[in-house]
């Protein structure tokens, strides 16, 4: 299987003319296509796992001690 990604601008007829690259084989071939909007093309992705993690952060409050944790995972904090 060959992957290309691509970028491109649609004309107000929405016609976009592809020539693919020698290493794609002759024949059949199934395609698919992804069509992102804009302002989520533009999004920049998480540069972290950190970062992922601080945004999903669930705030626990008082719902866990120390020792639920100890119960889990056998440390003591």
């Amino acid at each position: 299987m060959v992957t290309l990604r691509l970028t491109a601008d649609v004309p107000i007829n929405r016609q976009i003319v592809l020539t693919l690259p020698p290493e794609v084989p002759l024949g059949r071939a199934d395609f698919v296509l992804t069509v992102e909007s804009a302002d989520r093309a533009r999004k920049q992705p998480r540069t972290s796992l950190a970062d992922w993690a601080e945004a999903n952060a669930e705030h626990w409050g008082e719902r866990v001690r120390s020792d639920d944790v100890e119960g889990f995972t056998g440390r003591r904090l």
